[in-house]
């Protein structure tokens, strides 16, 4: 059986959510908010813009650990 350093796996674990966390921080400034401020009336962009703030605010707090 195989034996799992918990301190290792937790920084494994922050470290995917902090890979994670840059892939989504990067959609969002580079496609998805200016996108959003081009086309004020579009609701589907700014739920999206909205939902994928609140992924990334948790993802913050995951990757530091909190």
């Amino acid at each position: 059986m195989t034996t799992i350093d918990r301190g290792k796996l937790g920084s494994y674990e922050r470290q995917c959510v902090g890979e994670e966390l840059s892939r989504l921080s990067w959609l969002l400034d580079t496609v998805i908010t200016p996108y959003a401020q081009q086309h004020p009336d579009d609701e589907w962009a700014h739920l999206v813009l909205g939902q994928l703030t609140g992924a990334r605010t948790a993802l913050q707090l995951l990757a530091r650990g909190e």
